[in-house]
């Protein structure tokens, strides 16, 4: 009997220390799941400080949202304070919808913010009209949006004298601002370099006293002096069809959009790499009217490619030279230089595309062929530009 309790003794000691072992394991767990959240939180919060500082108030918005989508992927799903994770998607929003102009994303990182963080608060250095609008439509709590509409009421309830006509009238505003700015710039300033390739048609007897009548816009050159010298009949003095580099031209422009899709623009310029001075001089100036056609639905609210139509008139002149072979009257071989005029009127067709970075800022290649009126020709126009909207 007595070796029977001293048994069920040692068993339960042995029991008690396991319990005891078991307890104290558990205890232990927590702690060094908080210490690897904080050492997650601190690397996202680093993260975030270089972000928002410096990238998004340098306007390097693909830089922050870069920066930011990477501490969202460290924090993974359990591994930063839910405190962290509901900032860094409100951040990631505010450079959606106030840098990058992507309201959609915007609206989809505020859902995941309240839902990390039901009680998160606006960042009072970055938020704008249009984010609190949205955060306030999604339930979040912003105190100083409440503050500011109460510092209003007493000014509404001053105004008596406004009947239903203006009340709705100060409603609508704030409205009509917040879609402006969700829209894009709706102005746009360019600076342009075009480069002209003018179609040459094959032509006989376009230098000297013989000159044909087809050949009428053509003048010859020797260097910058007018050739007058003497061709002899027979081979030489032809000009062969094909497309040559021409006159070269600076453009300022500036757009308008009419609606999402349609916009008006001007564009004035100058044109160097001109003919010579001969019977008549080179028209360096470009004065021209376009109405231009942009793809896809509302391709201004986003940062995608924006492909687009144009339609063109105006006053220029393009001119291009080739060499051409000859044979003076002592049959010796040689060349001179053939210059044809085209313009000074044009109607052109274009297509060209606007590649969008660091807000309101864009890279437009464009070609376009146009017609030429007065001395007639057709030219080819290849030109890189940098846009700037407002």
């Amino acid at each position: 009997m007595a070796r029977f309790l001293c048994t069920i003794m040692l068993e339960s000691r042995s029991f008690v220390t396991g319990l005891t072992i078991l307890v104290l394991g558990f205890a232990w767990l927590p702690p060094s799941t908080a210490v690897a959240a904080t050492t997650k939180d601190k690397a996202a919060r680093q993260l975030q400080t270089e972000a928002m500082q410096t990238d998004y108030a340098e306007t390097n918005f693909k830089k922050a949202e870069q920066k930011l989508k990477k501490a969202i992927g460290q924090c993974g799903t359990a591994h930063c304070s839910n405190e962290v994770v509901g900032e860094l998607h409100r951040d990631l929003a505010t450079v959606y919808i106030a840098g990058l102009k992507q309201n959609a994303k915007a609206k989809t990182e505020l859902k995941q913010a309240l839902k990390a963080n039901p009680d998160l608060k606006l960042n009072d250095d970055f938020a704008t009209p249009e984010l609190r609008k949205l955060f306030k439509e999604l339930g979040g709590h912003d105190a100083t949006a409440e503050v500011e509409e109460k510092a209003e009421k007493p000014k509404e309830k001053k105004d008596e004298s406004c009947d239903s006509e203006s009340g709705t009238c100060l409603e609508e505003e704030p409205a009509k601002g917040d879609s402006s700015s969700s829209k894009g710039a709706k102005n746009w300033l360019s600076l342009n370099f075009q480069q002209d390739l003018l179609l040459f048609s094959g032509k006989d007897q376009v230098c000297g006293s013989g000159t044909s009548p087809d050949a009428e816009n053509y003048s010859c050159f020797v260097g910058d002096a007018p050739f007058n010298g003497t061709i002899s009949s027979g081979p030489g003095n032809h000009v062969a069809g094909g497309l040559g580099r021409g006159t070269m031209r600076l453009l300022v422009g500036f757009d308008r959009l009419l609606t999402s899709n349609l916009g008006l623009g001007l564009r004035v310029g100058y044109a160097f790499g001109g003919r010579p001075a001969g019977a008549d001089k080179f028209f360096p100036m470009h004065l021209e009217l376009r109405a231009n056609y942009w793809f896809g639905s509302a391709p201004f609210e986003g940062s995608s490619v924006r492909p687009y139509l144009s339609l063109s008139g105006g006053l220029a002149e393009v001119d291009g030279k080739v060499s051409v072979e000859y044979y003076d009257q002592n049959n010796a071989k040689k060349t001179v230089d053939a210059w044809r005029k085209t313009g000074k009127g044009f109607a052109g067709l274009a297509f060209g595309v606007m590649v969008p970075f660091a807000g309101n800022n864009g890279i437009v290649p464009e070609l376009r062929a146009m017609q030429m009126f007065g001395a007639s020709g057709t030219v080819f126009a290849l030109s890189i530009g940098y846009a700037r909207g407002f």
